[in-house]
């Protein structure tokens, strides 16, 4: 016979039910040495990557626009903003001589965002920086460009061999890739940056498109036998080849490139149980803007990332839902990016690029409650590292199956499960409160036994005991419910 439990909440998530001011700072996964850090190679051909790649949740931000002086020592309060928040990744745009991507290169620094202009100086501030970041366990990543320089960078007149000529398409000079000596140079620059600085990775910007693997292979190399155990994010699908961990942009729609201009919601649109078995766009292989094509036999790597958003978002652009947020990013299995402030609906309103956008810290507590529900989400997310830090050699295995509710015609309810508990995401994208059936996936969530609870983690109330077939909840607008299923205690 089948056992089905009601429970019925007509409650709104709001302060009040939660409590003010979730801090999951000592949630965060300990910042440690490159000493006592693993690497993990979970197939022959695949990347050896840091074993803290797993927990990551990373933000993207601008110095110029996010520090409360525009310098890198007034980037406390983002530090201790995010720290609050769970994340533990920041990936900071250019900071570079001329500011964003068109710069002077990677050997330079912006006086405006190091507050001199004395060059040692420049540097150890930077360190100085990464260093206060490594203080609240989260890691640094800096953005490299690839394709080349402006068209007023002095290095440009000093080494004219080492460009192919004009690219209008970034008003600069595009790099000639083919010549020996600038890759080396390349590479030995990456390697210096990192030693310097201390910081955890780069995120390449437009590649491999540009330049391809090979001076990033050589980095990587020479910052492994000086102990580095560091990260390169790729920012178009690649093919891997041991350079690059993941990619910033995984996920396709049939137009090509995602996540460039616009965030990215691929998951409110098709089936996302579907989409990471399958690999359909995921990681299109080794092309910069895929000429429009889907891949049809990706997701064979281990991580993929979720590009919720990025500093290439054109304005205007709505704020995110909590199901766009959690649904698609927190609870998926690929790791979580997005361009600060998105986490308090930071608006959007205006005309150009996020990276222009004012962060506009004093609407936060316009959002707190907002807000608060991200820090909830995440939270679920930290406390269960089991089961969202799980990531198999192929993301065609990640630990997800399909949730069958009342409500087929809504998005795909999934559970994410591991060593005989599940949790299950149950979205409501509607404008209203809804109710839903929600069907328990013992079978396929390799959950066994009688004695097992039923627990609403946004609101952490237990909802049922026993082994009920099925439960009935009522979810909040435009929310995921997230309900664990795991043997009672």
């Amino acid at each position: 016979m089948t056992r089905t439990i009601s429970i019925f909440s007509a409650a709104v998530l709001s302060l009040s039910l939660f409590g003010t001011g979730i801090d999951n700072a000592p949630l965060l996964p300990k910042w440690v040495e490159d000493s006592e850090v693993k690497l993990e190679r979970l197939s022959e051909d695949a990347t050896a990557s840091p074993d803290w790649v797993k927990s990551l949740i990373i933000v993207e931000a601008n110095v110029a626009t996010a520090s409360t002086d525009g310098t890198l020592a007034g980037m406390s309060r983002v530090l201790d903003h995010l720290a609050e928040t769970g994340v533990n990744g920041l990936w900071l745009t250019p900071v570079n001589e001329r500011p964003h991507y068109g710069n002077f290169g990677i050997h330079t620094l912006n006086s405006a965002l190091t507050g001199t202009g004395d060059i040692p100086e420049q540097w150890r501030r930077v360190r100085a920086f990464v260093q206060e970041a490594h203080r609240r366990n989260i890691r640094v990543f800096f953005d490299v460009v690839s394709w080349g320089v402006t068209k007023d960078a002095p290095l440009y007149r000093e080494k004219p061999e080492w460009f192919k000529g004009a690219l209008p398409a970034y008003n600069g000079w595009e790099w000639n890739w083919k010549n020996p000596e600038l890759r080396e140079w390349f590479a030995s620059r990456l390697v210096e940056f990192l030693l310097v600085t201390g910081a955890d990775g780069f995120r390449c910007d437009s590649s491999p498109g540009y330049a391809g693997y090979g001076p990033f292979r050589e980095a990587r190399k020479r910052l492994l036998d000086f102990g580095r155990k560091v990260i390169f994010l790729s920012e178009h699908p690649s093919e891997r080849r041991g350079v690059f961990d993941f990619d910033q942009l995984s996920i396709m729609y049939d137009g090509g490139n995602t996540g460039t201009r616009f965030p990215c919601r691929i998951f409110m649109q098709e089936n996302i149980v579907g989409l990471i078995k399958s690999g359909r766009r995921l990681g299109n292989v080794d092309s910069q803007f895929n000429g429009g094509k889907v891949n049809l036999d990706g997701g064979r790597e281990r991580f993929y990332s979720f590009p919720l958003s990025n500093h290439d978002n054109r304005q205007p652009q709505p704020p995110f839902s909590a199901v766009e947020f959690g649904y698609q990013a927190l609870f998926s299995p690929l790791i979580p990016i997005w361009y600060l402030g998105a986490e308090w609906r930071n608006p959007v309103d205006g005309k150009g690029w996020s990276w222009d956008l004012p962060v506009r810290w004093d609407l936060l507590d316009d959002e707190q409650e907002f807000f608060e529900l991200v820090k909830r989400m995440i939270r679920i997310r930290r406390s269960y590292p089991e089961i969202f830090e799980y990531f198999p050699a192929s993301l065609r295995d990640a630990n997800i199956c399909k949730v069958e509710t009342d409500r087929p015609e809504e998005l795909q309810a999934y559970a994410r499960y591991r060593n005989g508990k599940a949790i299950l995401i149950v979205p409501n994208n509607r404008k209203e409160p809804a109710t839903f059936r929600i069907s328990i996936p013992y079978r396929e969530a390799r959950i066994a036994g009688d004695g097992i609870a039923v627990t609403d983690l946004l609101n952490d109330r237990r909802l049922a005991s026993g082994r009920p077939d099925s439960f009935s909840v009522e979810i909040p607008a435009e929310t995921p419910g997230v309900y664990l299923i795991a043997p009672e205690r």
